[in-house]
């Protein structure tokens, strides 16, 4: 029986309560088998603070010895920044305001982020911090839904290569713009192609013309005025260096080029560097965190700072504060809301299970969730604003308006339209490196704990063998990812991404949140769950019904309404002017339902592996497993103290500490020999326990003086 299941008091020992008066003695107060024990019971007099033998007290280091915690409350909360704080808010939450009404956008945003994503972060964070589990250990409460978290860590894989090849973009931008002359401002080079060479922003502004609003350069040359048009949209400098000399982009998806060695170096340093920051767990990745989440903020004022500076900058944060009110009555604006809150909190992954797991077990997670949801909108904000500084700088310099130009999401809009803008900042060099080591940072702290969340959750599944062995199961899984990435690098390697983007990370994280939400709020219980919480912070969450009709009715049904917008809004995937074969799209929805096909295959194993009949079978798989609970003993003991032999020993004197089963099975026998009930010894009341000693004991249980560990 788990813990948490309290109503079933069946498998409880009987505590010993207070006697009413103290002097006397009354046997009334000891279960049946103790009135019939003839022991001595001397009186136990308490000194100083209680030892407990199977927990060490001293409050120094780790709470959990064998699994480790966070050193301190801001290594989590800063980890769980880096994780939260990704690419959908730098590439994707930018474009869904500039396409749907600016400021307008955040209504259903916001809506979208109470009802739909705050209630699976908070049941992430309390399941993974009561249990000290990851993300498919923790099934243990609902073991039929194991196959859960094993969708989660095979999404996990698939992201972590996602991950991995953006920051391989931003290295070798990075490493690109070590220069005196960025490569994709100008159209000197061999990749530019012929339609570049009067069609540039760069170009026509160093001959001192004009870029025209119908995207013609006027030149003077010789006292003659001449018009030279783009011949090709796609020409610019930044969109040709990003698909042939980054991407090395073939024309269709079957078709296999060259390999990018240089691109492949990039993605060798980006896993090395994982391996690094990983390699002593979370001790590692926490103090990581301080540069990796800290200094892409303080790269972000700075460019803003700089692009204020600018023509046009301040008039396109002004036109992103302009609100058009008017699309909050599409459908549309609302389902692209609810998928992005998934898309940016990073929540159903199991990372947020996988980091609250290191808390100390009283960790008071209501703060954090605030913390997690402030941050992920103010760092929305910050990415928009500064998204909006460079479309007003470009509208300014190209001398047309803001309803003229049009951004696309993704790869786009950070590596061709933000890297044309930031190459005609005076001293480009230098705002392309902190801009593209700000994404680099920003993308690999995310791949960092997601590929944390990978390792944990497989030596957590097989402690035993694993758990001490962590950094060769670390150097494995890297070593796997390493190859795996390599094909991306490829010429095709862009499509293979966009189709990962497109069904992987989109509607089966919806079917986890419903399937997720379902088993804990009807299954295990809303009421379990906020019981659980109580035992974590000594109190229920505020508004306790507020959360029981989200978690059981309103979630549900708004993850199914998101779901079936996904689905009604399908279109075909395009890359620019290619539409991806159907063949493709098959393969797609192929790669989509296998980590899927993980939640049945493993309920019909868990339901083959119980014992009993074909009803016990399901008891047993719907019903906490016998382990589920605080993974310290002394935690247990709080609540069910005789369930902890340890605990039990400090109840009760050591004269009573022994084989309960035995005694009450030999009790049994004599009755059944006799088969007249046996009669209680009478104890001497000289000999009688003293109750008020060992009813000060146990009330003094619930309250420790300090942290302690084991």
């Amino acid at each position: 029986m788990s813990l948490s299941s309290q109503g079933d008091a069946g498998t409880r020992k009987t505590p010993i309560p207070r006697a009413k008066d103290q002097d006397s003695f009354d046997d009334s107060i000891y279960p049946p088998f103790l009135k019939n024990m003839d022991a001595k019971l001397p009186d136990y007099a308490r000194e100083g603070d209680i030892e407990y033998p199977f927990e060490e007290s001293s409050g120094i280091g780790d709470e959990n010895r064998v699994r480790g915690n966070w050193t301190n409350k801001s290594d989590y909360l800063l980890s769980v920044v880096g994780f939260v704080f990704g690419l959908g808010n730098v590439w994707r939450f930018p474009f869904l305001m500039f396409s749907y009404g600016g400021l307008a956008f955040l209504v259903p945003y916001f809506v979208a982020l109470v009802i739909a994503a705050m209630p699976m972060i908070f049941v992430e964070s309390v399941l993974g911090q009561f249990s000290s589990l990851s993300a498919i250990a923790v099934w243990k409460v609902v073991p039929l839904f194991k196959g859960i978290g094993v969708t989660m860590i095979m999404i996990c894989a698939l992201l972590a290569i996602y991950f991995n090849l953006v920051t391989a973009w931003s290295l070798f931008y990075l490493f690109n713009s070590i220069s005196f002359s960025l490569p994709w401002s100008n159209c000197a080079n061999s990749w530019s192609g012929l339609n570049c060479t009067l069609g540039s922003r760069a170009t026509c502004i160093e001959m001192n013309g004009t870029i025209l609003a119908n995207g013609t350069c006027l030149l003077t040359i010789d006292n003659e005025t001449q018009l030279i048009g783009l011949k090709d949209g796609n020409e610019i400098p930044s969109l040709r260096y990003f698909h042939d000399e980054v991407l090395m982009l073939s024309s269709s998806f079957d078709e296999f080029g060259t390999l990018n060695w240089y691109l492949g170096i990039c993605v060798l340093i980006s896993w090395i560097g994982a391996f690094l920051c990983l390699f002593q767990g979370v001790k590692s990745s926490g103090k990581v965190s301080y540069v990796m989440v800290l200094l892409p903020f303080i790269i972000m004022c700075v460019l803003f700072a700089r692009l204020l500076s600018l023509g046009g900058s301040l008039d396109g944060v002004l036109h992103f504060f302009k609100p058009d009110w008017s699309v909050l009555t599409g459908f549309t604006v609302w389902g692209q809301a609810g998928v992005h809150v998934f898309y940016s909190v990073s929540c159903c992954t199991g990372g947020l299970i996988t980091l609250s797991s290191y808390n100390r077990f009283h960790n008071n997670l209501f703060k954090d969730i605030w913390v997690i949801i402030f941050v992920d909108c103010f760092s929305s904000l910050c990415a928009c604003v500064l998204t909006f500084a460079a479309l007003g700088f470009i509208c300014h310099q190209f001398s047309i308006g803001f309803d003229q130009i049009q951004i696309a999401d993704g790869a786009h809009l950070v590596f061709v339209f933000l890297a044309e803008a930031l190459s005609g900042v005076p001293v480009a060099p230098l705002y392309c490196g902190l801009f593209f080591l700000m994404i680099c940072l920003v993308t690999l702290s995310t791949q960092l704990f997601i590929v944390e969340t990978i390792v944990t959750s497989i030596c957590d599944e097989f402690p035993e063998r694993l758990r001490k062995n962590r950094r060769h199961v670390l150097t494995t899984i890297c070593a796997c990812f390493i190859l795996l990435s390599i094909p991306f690098c490829t010429s095709p390697g862009m499509y293979w991404l966009l189709l990962i983007d497109h069904f992987v990370i989109t509607w089966p994280i919806l079917v986890i949140a419903f399937l997720e939400c379902m088993a804990i709020s009807w299954i295990y219980g809303v009421d379990n769950l906020l019981d659980n919480i109580k035992w974590i912070t000594g109190t229920y969450p505020p508004f306790y019904m507020m959360w029981k009709l989200l978690l059981k009715f309103c979630c549900p049904a708004v993850y199914l309404c998101i779901l079936c917008f996904l689905l009604l809004e399908w279109k075909p995937i395009y890359y620019g002017s290619y539409q991806f074969p159907y063949w493709t799209i098959l393969l797609g929805w192929g790669i989509s339902l296998l980590p899927l096909l993980a939640i049945p295959i493993t309920g019909i194993t868990q339901i083959l592996m119980a014992n009993g009949t074909f009803i016990q079978r399901w008891r047993t798989v719907l019903n906490p497993d016998d382990s589920w609970g605080p993974a310290l003993a002394i935690h247990r003991a709080e609540q069910f103290p005789l369930q902890v032999p340890e605990a039990r020993r400090l109840l009760l004197p050591p004269e009573l500490e022994f084989n309960y089963k035995s005694t009450e099975k030999s009790l049994n026998e004599d009755h059944a020999a006799s088969k007249v009930e046996p009669k209680p010894p009478s104890i001497p009341r000289s000999q009688a326990p003293s109750t008020r000693s060992i009813a000060a004991t146990r009330n003094s249980l619930p309250t420790f003086e300090r942290e302690t560990a084991i």
